[in-house]
């Protein structure tokens, strides 16, 4: 098994393949691979070069959704870490392809808001039903819900700006990259 992520809506597991000399891509470890080296990646020992093995030219990270990462050396003196460079690049994959995908507590959260702000938007019939239907205020805490929302928004952005290129921050926006970065440059 490599790197596994999996929340409610999605599951991402990531591994190391070898590059062969001939320059494609080596096949995934199997979990009985994986079992016979005692956890470690199989290319370390498949593809060292030794007992008539060819000697992987580089390794890269793949995705059971399909996402490759780049080609990187094959360091066979310090395998942790390459494949720590590796498994980094994954978990920026995951987070990238899980930009758009809200946890069910923020969810859960978003539809109780919506719900009570929708509930106050009918108008009172009578002065008894002043506390529950109250459309002013429901006006006024979408407004603040508004604005918060856009201070939020670009915290978020100031934050992925370290670590996220400009195509990758607007994705979750719902934006080009060049309508994100005038804006928020």
């Amino acid at each position: 098994m490599g790197w596994l992520h999996q929340d409610d809506e999605s599951a991402h597991e990531g591994f190391v393949i070898a590059v062969l000399p001939d320059g494609s891509d080596g096949p995934r470890d199997t979990f009985d691979e994986l079992g016979e080296t005692d956890g470690a990646f199989a290319w370390r020992l498949k593809y060292d070069g030794a007992h008539g093995h060819p000697k992987a030219a580089g390794i890269k990270a793949d995705c059971y959704c399909g996402w490759r990462g780049p080609r990187r050396p094959a360091d066979f003196n310090d395998p942790d870490a390459a494949e720590e460079v590796l498994r980094r690049e994954w978990f920026h994959h995951v987070e990238v392809s899980l930009s758009q995908t809200l946890p069910r507590r923020i969810q859960r959260l978003m539809d109780d808001l919506e719900e009570a702000v929708l509930g106050m938007m009918a108008p009172p019939r009578t002065p008894a039903e002043l506390d529950d239907t109250r459309p002013l205020i429901a006006a006024h805490a979408a407004t603040l819900l508004r604005n918060q929302a856009a201070r939020w928004q670009e915290e978020a952005v100031r934050a992925a700006k370290a670590d996220y290129s400009w195509e990758e921050i607007a994705k979750p926006l719902m934006m080009t990259k060049q309508s994100a970065h005038e804006r928020f440059r």
